[in-house]
């Protein structure tokens, strides 16, 4: 009995990671790459390029697993120390590959997006983005079951699909005290929803997807930190909340060094632990985290989650280095 509801787990899992469409990629570590995040948060900090990738492998004991990939660029190409508001834009390129159909997406997005700072000390500020896609969605039909009969085929069109969307976002952060910066942001992707069917009907779309998030960098002392932080996400049924911290510890901060290492941990309800490590090293931003799976698909997983790795690396030409560790302002 105990082989026989294994197996039905197996099944059902490798059913929902082949024919998920239109659910978007998604990574743990959601705060590893800010503009995936938050179009608003496009090239918004203390530097003026800045670039990044992530790797995600997810469940790979189970019908061949989840692959996802995501490579991204921004730039500032305007800022005004009079005006106190600066323009960035990027690009982002994400893949991401499924089960045993192959089935994923190749996107490519463009982003721009506008802040400023409210009040003169620049210790406030709001910023607003938008973000266009074009995506390939896709499955590799030479590994289906379905279609091997004529019968099968009615009303079966393409096995890829192209779609065009939009999204928005704003974001805020504000240094309160000595002891407290707070950020928070809001954002809504797939707005205008576009067609995502291989079928003769329109019925398939790709859902809207929202997300907030809200994070506080305490304090304690000179050299440490941290940071609580709430994220929670829906697209059509599908819902996320995650909630934990970081604890930062300044190995080395100077106008000509900066070091910092940090660990945290957090918990996706009824879903996963999550397990991370950072470190800082002047322009350099690393990061691996793990997923232990707590989820009724344990027995199938065999407990095994996700494992992802990133990179950020950011430049500023003028070499101005904060002498200590807060939220990134703006490089005015």
């Amino acid at each position: 009995m105990e082989k026989l509801k294994l197996f039905f787990i197996v099944f059902i899992l490798s059913f929902c990671s082949t024919f998920s469409f239109g659910q978007d990629v998604h990574f743990s570590t959601f705060d590893a790459n800010p503009m995936l995040l938050n179009p608003a948060n496009t090239a918004f900090g203390s530097n003026l390029f800045r670039a990044g990738t992530i790797y995600r492998n997810q469940w790979s004991t189970v019908s061949q697993g989840y692959n996802s990939y995501l490579l991204t660029a921004e730039v500032l190409p305007y800022s005004s120390r009079i005006k106190k508001q600066g323009i960035g834009v990027g690009v982002s390129f994400l893949a991401d590959v499924a089960g045993t159909l192959r089935y994923g997406q190749q996107s490519i997005g463009l982003y721009a997006s506008y802040f400023k700072a409210i009040n003169a000390m620049q210790e406030h500020y709001i910023s607003f983005g938008i973000v266009g896609n074009t995506s390939t969605w896709s499955y590799d039909l030479a590994n289906s079951i379905f279609g091997r009969y004529p019968e099968d085929r009615e009303g079966i069109l393409l096995n890829n699909v192209r779609t065009y969307d939009f999204g928005l976002g704003t974001h805020w952060q504000m240094k309160a005290n000595d002891k407290h910066n707070l950020q928070a942001g809001l954002a809504l992707f797939h707005i205008n929803q576009p067609s995502l069917s291989y079928y003769e009907n329109s019925d398939i779309i790709l859902p809207l997807r929202f997300n907030a998030y809200f994070s506080d960098l305490i304090m304690i002392k000179y050299d440490n930190f941290i940071k609580p932080t709430v994220f929670f996400q829906v697209q059509k049924e599908f819902m996320e909340l995650l909630i934990g911290a970081d604890y930062c510890i300044n190995v080395a901060e100077t106008t000509l060094d900066s070091k910092i290492l940090s660990f945290g941990a957090y918990y996706r309800t009824a879903d996963a632990l999550i397990i991370m490590g950072k470190y800082k090293i002047n322009n350099f931003n690393v990061g691996i985290s793990y997923d232990v799976n707590l989820s009724n698909l344990t027995p199938a997983s065999k407990s095994y989650g996700g494992v992802e790795v990133w990179l950020l690396y950011s430049f500023n030409p003028l070499g101005y280095k904060r002498t200590k560790t807060s939220i990134p302002c703006p490089a005015f």
